[in-house]
C-alpha cells in the first residue's frame, strides 16, 4: 500500500485517507509529557482533547491536510489547563510552519492572486500569510544590514520612480555598490528626501559618496544631512540633457522625423548605409550639422582620461555652447556652468546611476505585475525584500 512520508519527526501517523482531491493523514505528537507555561513542570495528565485540521505541503500534486490530535494537559504542581505545543505548527495556525514559509516564497516574482488560485488558498488567507512573515524578513533583514554596512564606506544612489500617473513618484536610495535598494520615500521634495536620508539604517554611517540628477531638492537634502559626502552627477543625466538639445534643432526642421535615431547613436555604432544617410542629412542642413557637432564634442568630455583634461574640455564646450545660435544648447550650457563641480567629481569617483536605472525597472514590474499599488507600505515592502533580500542573504551566506 501507498504511504505518504510526513518528514516532521514530531508527528506519528495513525492513519491515512487517500481521496481524489486530496490526501488527509490522522497523526499524533510522539511526546506524551508536556511542560507547563505557567509554572514550568511536566505533565502527562491528560485533560482533553480535540482535532485541528492544518494544511502541509501538497504532496503528488494533491493538498494535503494534516488532522492533529491537540491533548490539554492539567498541571499537577498549579492545577492550570494548558494545550499541546508544536514545533512544525505555530499556536492558532492552520498551516505548518513551512507550508507558510512556501506560499511566502511563491509569492515572490509573482501575485497573491495568482498563488491563491495555484494553491486553492482563499486569497485573504495567503495575503495575511505573505505579509506576516514579510515583516519578520524585513525586521531580520534591516538588522543584518545594519551590522553590514557599519564598516563600509557607503555611495548611494538616488533617483524617483513615478509609481502613479499625475506626478505621483516615489524616491529610492541604493547601494550604488550592490544595486540594492535600502529605503523609499513617497514624492521626491526636500522633506521627504531628507526623511528618507534620516532612516535609522543609515545613522551614525560613513556615507562617501552621493550619485543623484541635477534636481534641487536632493542636493539641499544630502547636504544638509551629509555635508562631507562627495555629490556625483549621473553621467547619463548630463549626456541626455545634451542630446535633447540636439533633438530640440532637430524638431525645428521639417521632414526629419526619421533622421533622429541616426542623430542620437553614437558615431562609432553607425552602419556603413547609416552614416551615409546621415552625412546627406548633414550636408542638406549645415545648422543641423553645428547642432551634431557639438553632441560628438561633448562625448569626448567623459572620455578624458583625468580631471584637469575634463576640465578645459568642458569648459570648451560651454564657450561653444553659449556662442551657438541654439536656444537649447544655451540653456544647457547654463546648467553645466551651474553644476560643473559635480559634473567633474565622476573623475575623482567615477560612480554612476546605471544600478538604480535597473533597479527602477524592477520597482515598476512589481507594480506592473499587481496592477498597481494602493497600499505604498506594502510595495515598498515588496520592493526592499525582492530587490535587497537576494543579495544580502548571498553576502552572509
Amino acid at each position: 500500500m501507498f504511504s505518504v512520508s510526513l518528514d516532521l519527526p514530531e508527528f506519528e501517523v495513525v492513519k491515512q485517507v487517500f481521496l481524489e482531491d486530496c490526501i488527509l493523514l490522522h497523526v499524533e505528537k510522539n511526546s506524551m509529557e508536556e511542560r507547563c507555561p505557567f509554572c514550568g513542570f511536566s505533565s502527562s495528565n491528560v485533560h482533553d482533547w480535540r482535532t485541528r485540521k492544518v494544511r502541509d505541503l501538497s504532496v503528488l500534486g494533491k493538498p494535503l491536510f494534516l488532522f492533529v490530535r491537540v491533548n490539554r494537559y492539567r498541571c499537577h504542581n498549579c492545577n492550570e489547563v494548558f494545550s499541546q505545543t508544536f514545533e512544525s505548527i505555530s499556536p492558532k495556525k492552520h498551516q505548518t510552519n513551512r507550508y507558510r514559509e512556501f506560499l511566502y516564497h511563491m509569492c515572490n516574482g509573482s501575485t497573491i492572486q495568482e498563488v491563491s488560485r495555484k494553491e486553492k488558498v482563499p486569497y485573504t488567507t495567503v495575503e495575511r500569510i505573505f505579509y506576516s512573515i514579510a515583516k519578520e524578513k524585513e525586521m531580520e533583514l534591516l538588522e543584518h544590514l545594519e551590522n553590514v554596512m557599519e564598516t563600509n564606506e557607503l555611495v548611494l544612489s538616488l533617483d524617483e520612480v513615478a509609481v502613479r500617473k499625475g506626478h505621483r513618484y516615489e524616491t529610492v536610495l541604493i547601494d550604488a555598490q550592490s544595486g540594492s535598494v535600502l529605503a523609499m520615500e513617497h514624492q521626491r521634495s526636500y522633506d521627504s528626501t531628507q526623511i528618507l536620508l534620516t532612516k535609522k539604517i543609515l545613522a551614525n554611517k560613513c556615507v562617501h559618496t552621493v550619485v543623484m540628477d541635477m534636481w534641487d531638492p536632493f542636493h539641499k537634502a544630502v547636504k544638509s544631512i551629509f555635508p562631507e559626502a562627495c555629490i556625483v552627477i549621473d553621467k547619463y543625466h548630463v549626456v541626455q540633457k545634451v542630446t535633447q538639445a540636439l533633438d530640440q534643432v532637430r524638431k525645428k526642421i521639417p521632414g526629419l522625423k526619421k533622421g533622429r535615431f541616426k542623430l542620437l547613436k553614437g558615431s562609432e555604432k553607425l552602419t556603413i548605409n547609416e552614416k551615409q544617410q546621415l552625412d546627406e542629412m548633414l550636408e542638406e542642413h549645415l545648422e543641423l550639422s553645428y547642432a551634431y557637432f557639438l553632441k560628438e564634442l561633448f562625448r569626448e568630455v567623459y572620455q578624458a582620461p583625468n580631471l584637469d583634461t575634463a576640465d578645459s574640455l568642458l569648459e570648451e564646450w560651454i564657450q561653444l555652447a553659449w556662442s551657438s545660435p541654439f536656444p537649447s544648447f544655451h540653456q544647457v550650457a547654463k546648467t553645466l556652468t551651474k553644476w560643473k563641480a559635480q559634473v567633474l567629481q565622476y573623475f575623482l569617483t567615477p560612480f554612476t546611476n546605471g544600478r538604480i536605472e535597473g533597479t527602477n525597472h524592477k520597482i515598476k514590474n512589481i507594480k506592473r505585475r499587481a496592477y498597481g499599488f494602493r497600499n505604498l507600505e506594502r510595495f515598498r515592502l515588496r520592493v526592499f525584500l525582492e530587490c535587497t533580500g537576494k543579495y544580502y542573504k548571498n553576502q552572509a551566506a
